[in-house]
């Protein structure tokens, strides 16, 4: 079914419009490699850092600085300090992350062009503020936005926050996102209308069964021409 002229879109970013869980994965990976070689089983480093990761995320938010410091602390839990070197080499881990190019799934342009033609549209992404920030310039695509929302948190609460602030209609109003937990499971508990569009790599703390099933599942962004 294709929707009407005049619906309000929020879209997430992170791989929903551009890569991202495949990097922190990669460097994850070679941060297990790091343990490992120190002597630690691969499995218990793991555990370790997932575990940190579970509980500096609540307190502390998201973004590649915090995982740096999740890695420091998996590190000091497991050997009683962190040695500079290792810090270091930490550090330029994550580092790597944030100077990476910013890498758009194909047709992303071309869709959020032929979208703000149509309907409203609102960037919806959460994480570090000037990470985030840094990743929306680099892309260009803030032009086709009507405003640009980085949380601390996606939740019903912040969700009615966005919809009460711009003075949405709820139920003209679409959460579109690859994550199960934030973008679709909390935006719909929020009262708003939710797009699933799954990606190949999705972090462990943002799966989650959903509630309900979302009111569109695409394969990709640039099937949204085809219902909006």
């Amino acid at each position: 079914m294709h929707q009407t002229a005049g619906q309000v879109l929020l879209v997430d970013a992170d791989d929903t419009l551009w890569e991202n869980e495949a990097y922190f994965r990669q460097v994850f990976e070679q941060f297990l490699d790091i343990m490992e070689a120190r002597g630690h089983l691969r499995s218990d480093a793991l555990d370790a850092l997932q575990s940190v990761e579970r509980e500096r995320c609540v307190k502390h938010g998201y973004g590649s600085r915090n995982f740096a410091r999740s890695m420091d602390e998996t590190v000091r839990q497991m050997e009683g300090e962190t040695p500079s070197k290792l810090m270091q080499e930490i550090d330029a881990l994550v580092q790597w992350i944030l100077d990476h190019p910013v890498e758009p799934f194909p047709g992303v342009a071309e869709t959020l062009e032929d979208l703000a033609s149509r309907h409203r549209m609102l960037l919806v992404t959460k994480g570090a503020h000037q990470e985030q920030n840094d990743k929306v310039e680099r892309s260009g695509f803030a032009r086709w936005f009507i405003g640009v929302e980085i949380l601390f948190e996606k939740n019903a609460e912040h969700y009615r926050e966005i919809v009460a602030r711009n003075s949405l209609d709820s139920s003209i109003t679409w959460m579109i996102g690859n994550s199960p937990k934030s973008d679709i499971n909390m935006a719909m508990a929020a009262g708003l209308r939710t797009v699933f569009i799954p990606h190949r790599t999705i972090w462990g703390l943002e799966r989650q069964p959903f509630t309900r099933e979302p009111d569109l599942v695409l394969t990709q962004f640039s099937d949204l021409r085809l219902h909006f």
